[in-house]
Formats: structure tokens, sequence, C-alpha cells
């Protein structure tokens, strides 16, 4: 069977369906990546087929917003406060990726007629591959990213993908859709019928450091902010955490990228180590907690790894995962200016906590994997 995989521009859209991709590669079928921008080269690099369908454009158009690094972080908290307290995808973010999908469309579909799938997997909010799917006559599957049910997600967007149905003289209906989530049933939240499959996490390949391949000689924390929150409201949110980082006989690694912004941080503690790009879900294994900003991928990793954790949400559906940890015992859910020693000492200490920790992760690798999806999915394309 020839599966392609129809990916907006953005990491957090590609890797989750990476171990699913792989799957479907290991059981002897073709798989191709249609997508952009960044997702291009990681892509690539992750070993698959891929095709750029939009080089050139700029995404980044679609989603910039004027004012200062607090303006937008502020922009960004108002944001995810709204999704927590209405827990769908608003639509000005519904308008932006039909922009995005619209930028896509052309390249998806013109590659995908040459190349004939049996079934187009996309990630959520990728238009462009409702459009071709119904082109082609073939399944669609919608491979969750978050912890957020949506049953009424494609519904909503169809009003918004309209005008690219009828630009490229394709009906403007739905094709036939099943949902993927990539988390047990008792972490999800909202409403929405779909199948639930243990994803495997990846955040990309790379060189493991030294200090990697060494025993730790104290307990060890990593702290990130993803890839979004850097760049759009910079890391001046962590201020508090490391100052309390300073009281703690611990290592504590923060893994924000490559060429992060830290004029805000000021000086570093000495028992802080700043590390560019590194796979983290193999940090993740010589951690023994993580303090992050409540993404969906970085709290399925942590979960993965047995690792506590301390989320403070920044925007997006972060507010909706980091209540998630608490209800589930997986975690602390804490505003930034809220984290002090006391705290850092609780994540790294509380017997309860990783007990219950452990069990969470024992909980999640007993959902099927993607190897036991594929042969559900095969059954919806009549393979």
């Amino acid at each position: 069977m020839r599966v392609l995989f129809a990916v907006s521009p953005g990491l957090a859209h590609l890797y989750p369906s990476s171990g699913l991709a792989w799957a479907f590669r290991v059981a002897g079928h073709d798989v191709a990546v249609a997508t952009s921008g960044v997702s291009t080269a990681a892509a690539a690099q992750a070993g698959f087929a891929v095709r750029e369908v939009s080089p050139g454009a700029d995404f980044a158009a679609v989603f910039r917003r004027s004012g200062s690094a607090e303006e937008k972080a502020r922009a960004m908290r108002e944001l995810g406060l709204a999704v927590a307290e209405n827990p769908q995808t608003p639509d000005t973010i519904l308008e932006k990726f039909a922009r995005v999908s619209d930028l896509m469309l052309e390249g998806t579909l013109r590659f995908a007629e040459a190349w004939q799938p049996d079934l187009i997997v996309y990630s959520r909010l990728q238009g462009a591959a409702l459009v071709t799917a119904r082109a082609l006559g073939v399944p669609a599957v919608d491979h969750g990213f978050s912890f957020l049910r949506e049953g009424t997600l494609p519904e909503r967007y169809l009003p918004h993908l309209t005008p690219l149905y009828e630009r490229v003289g394709v009906p403007a209906e739905l094709p036939s859709i099943t949902s993927l989530y990539f988390a047990p049933e008792h972490m999800m939240h909202g409403e929405g019928e779909g199948w639930s499959m243990r994803a495997v996490p990846f955040q990309g390949g790379g060189t493991l450091p030294d200090w990697m391949a060494e025993p730790k000689n104290r307990p060890r924390v990593c702290v990130t902010l993803g890839t979004t929150v850097p760049r759009v409201s910079g890391v001046g949110s962590l201020e508090s955490v490391l100052g309390a980082a300073a009281d703690i006989d611990a290592e504590f690694v923060l893994a924000l990228g490559d060429d992060p912004d830290l004029e805000t941080l000021g000086t570093l503690p000495d028992n802080v180590r700043l590390v560019g790009w590194t796979p983290l879900s193999t940090l993740l294994t010589t951690c023994d907690a993580i303090i992050h900003h409540g993404g969906a991928g970085t709290t399925l990793a942590a979960l993965h790894a047995a690792v506590p954790q301390l989320a403070m949400p920044h925007g997006a559906d972060n507010w909706i995962n980091a209540a998630m940890l608490e209800r589930c015992g997986l975690g602390l859910n804490r505003e930034p200016g809220d984290v002090d020693a006391a705290l850092l000492k609780s994540l790294l200490h509380d017997e309860g906590l990783r007990a219950s920790v452990r069990d969470g992760a024992r909980a999640l690798a007993a959902d099927p994997g993607p190897d036991q999806m594929v042969p559900r999915l095969l059954a919806l394309a009549g393979k």
C-alpha cells in the first residue's frame, strides 16, 4: 500500500506521526511525506522520502504578530487560556491554518495525483490533505498531536477550506475521516470518536555529547520551553526556575535549542548546563525530572521516560495538558512565578509522585503501538 503523510510545516506537526510512518515502512508499505518549511529537512533526516510542496512560501507571515516580546507573550497566554476555558481550536487558528493549507494545496494535490496513495494520514489542521483525499476518493486519517479530542473539528474547519476546494474544482465535502489519538483514553480531554494509539516520542536525531555518555553524579533536571515559546515570547519565564535551581543539589540542563536569547536571564547558576538541540527522548532517559511549558509532545515524551513533570503553561493547549498532569498524578502545574526551591525539591524527591508517574508510564505502554494500528488502517483502504 502507498501511504501519504500530509503534514503542516512545523516540527510539532511532523514528529508525532513519525512512529506510525515508520510502522508502515517496517510492515513493507511505501511511505512519502508531503510537507513544507522546516518539516521538509526534518522528514528527510528521519529517513522518509519527502516532497516539498510549497518551496519559498512565507508561513511565518501567516502567524506573525507585531509588538514587543511581552505583548506577544500576553497574546499567546490569552489565547491559551481561552482554549482551556472552551476546549476547542479557536476560529482564529482555523483561519490561519486555512491560509497555510492554501499555500500547500496545489503542490500536495499534484504530488498525490502523480503518486496515487491508498491512504492519506494528515496532521490535524492540514486542510490541503482533506481537499486532496476528497479529490482522489481515498480515506483520510486525522493524526492528533495533542491531548484534546475535537470530534466536530472537520465540520467546523470545512467553511474555512471551501475556497480551497473551489479553487481546484473539488466538491466542498469532507472525505472519510478516522481520528487517531496519540494517548490513552483516560488522558484525553474533550469529546469525539477515534482510536487511541501509543505514539512514539521523537524529536529528531543528533549526536550525543560526552556528558550524556557518562554516569551522572547527582540528580538531573531537564528544563525546556519547546520550539515555539523561545521564538515567540522569549525565555524570561525561566527566571524564577533558575533562581531556585541555585539552591538545589542537582544539575539543570537548559535545553532551549540553538542560539537562544538568554539576555533576560543574566548569569546562569553554576549547576545549570546550557545545551543546543538535543534529542529530548534520549536526554530524558538520563533525567530525574523535567520542567517545561506544557507542550503535548514534551509531556508525552516525559511520561514515556517515567519522569515527574512540572508544567508552566504558556499558550495553545498548555493549560489542558498541565491540568491533565495533575489529574492523572503525573506532575505539577504551576505559574512560573510560583516556582521556588521547595517546589523543586518536591518534584525531585516526592516518592508518592514518582510512584504515580511509574504507574502512568506502565499504563501508557499498555496501549497499542503504531505497529498494531497498521492492520486497522489497512482495512480503511480495503487492503
